[in-house]
């Protein structure tokens, strides 16, 4: 059945906007006038996929976010688990939600199935709603008639990404703050303040200090190209980023992010706990291994692993065992690849990933949690420096003053 958006008046005269399952244009008013509601417009709802290209920029997006993706998910196996129906456990996910966007992507979600075809196929029209490890895991589950516990994993998984990732910015959210605040603290006080007091000095007729040389000098380029930073900032990251976007440009950055000291070791065990998690669900939900390492591919965010991934692939289906790939790639840190020989050898492939992403999942926020630690009182150290030498600086010369004076 057809989706329509509406916009239009209740009974006491207020506007109001949603969406509404008819036949046509014409059921769809004469259902909107039962409800009370006097239509303005109605307009068939256009698959949230296809919308422009705004609509992909944060606050826009068209598609479910991971936490409203995994609450749904929560809920849709609960019901079905229950022995509801798949449409009615969506109608009553429908009936439920609140946002206009989770309600047009359920309402064309229950309209497919609703026609007879599978879930899954009709996941696959909302791919930014519904990634690839979720339609593969849900047609694993349609497949083998284990859909309730299938997308209870799902569900498992997503909550623990939206954790990992949430412990994650809050460890980042005071530095990038401390950071921020203390660089527009010292542009204030070499833009604002100090070329507010240089007027005192200039009638001195004495050579200055070495510090307060240095701080005018550096005042007062900051005050004739100062202005030069945002625009070349703005400039250099366009480039890099448009850069970054060419395979070649992707995978020699990515390369250079692996390199760095400490960085590249955070990087790397981030990418694997995410791309063993991944793996372990997929090929414990029955997805065929040579399809889960495809899908696992793709969430590693780093070109230079994702090729090693792919090298491991292709080795698997010549026939070599998965450890051994991956071990060969030499991108895979030795532990991983043993318990991957493990799992292969016990048949608990999917639990010996699990564990593994778990065992670098307390790595990650160890190490988050100790650069936190050690970048605070650093911080605070190179805030307090750089304004005591901005107040030594000012400071020197007065005291001079006041020597001669005296």
């Amino acid at each position: 059945m057809p989706v329509f958006e509406y916009e239009g008046l209740d009974s006491r005269g207020r506007s109001v906007q949603g969406i509404v399952d008819a036949e046509g244009p014409r059921a769809a008013r004469a259902k909107l006038r039962r409800d009370g509601v006097f239509a303005t417009r109605v307009a068939e709802a256009r698959p949230v996929e296809r919308g422009r290209k705004w609509a992909r920029l944060p606050g826009f997006q068209s598609g479910l976010n991971t936490n409203e993706l995994a609450l749904l998910t929560r809920q849709l196996s609960t019901l079905i688990d229950a022995g509801l129906p798949l449409v009615s456990a969506l109608s009553a996910l429908l009936d439920q939600a609140d946002a206009p966007r989770v309600r047009r992507v359920l309402s064309q979600v229950r309209e497919g199935v609703n026609e007879g075809r599978a879930l899954n196929e009709v996941l696959a029209e909302h791919p930014r709603s519904f990634p690839d490890i979720y339609r593969n895991m849900v047609r694993s589950g349609e497949a083998s008639g284990t859909l309730p516990l299938v997308l209870g994993r799902l569900a498992d998984f997503l909550e623990d990404s939206v954790a990992f990732q949430h412990k994650l910015r809050s460890a980042l959210v005071y530095p990038i703050l401390m950071g921020v605040l203390g660089t527009g603290i010292l542009w204030f006080l070499m833009t604002g303040v100090v070329p507010r007091v240089t007027g005192i000095f200039e009638d001195m007729n004495r050579v200055l200090p070495l510090p307060t040389r240095l701080l005018l000098g550096l005042s007062g380029w900051m005050q004739s190209y100062g202005w030069v930073f945002l625009p070349a900032g703005i400039a250099v990251f366009l480039g890099v980023r448009r850069y970054g976007r060419t395979p070649g440009g992707r995978l020699v950055l990515h390369g250079w992010v692996l390199r760095l000291p400490a960085v590249g070791r955070f990087v790397q065990v981030v990418a694997v706990s995410r791309f063993a998690r991944t793996l372990g669900t997929l090929v414990g939900s029955g997805v065929p291994l040579l399809t889960a390492l495809d899908i696992s591919r793709a969430v590693l965010g780093n070109a230079v692993l994702e090729r090693a991934v792919e090298t491991a692939r292709d080795e698997v289906r010549e026939g070599r065992a998965l450890h051994q790939a991956l071990r060969d790639t030499g991108r895979f840190p030795s532990v991983v690849c043993q318990m991957v020989a493990v799992g292969e050898e016990s048949g608990a492939l999917d639990a010996l990933l699990l564990k593994v992403s778990e065992a670098f999942e307390a790595r990650v926020e160890a190490a988050v949690a100790t650069l936190t630690s050690l970048i605070e009182p650093l911080m605070i150290l190179a805030l307090g420096g750089a304004v005591g030498f901005v107040v030594l600086a000012i400071l020197l010369p007065i005291f001079e003053m006041s020597q001669i004076v005296g």
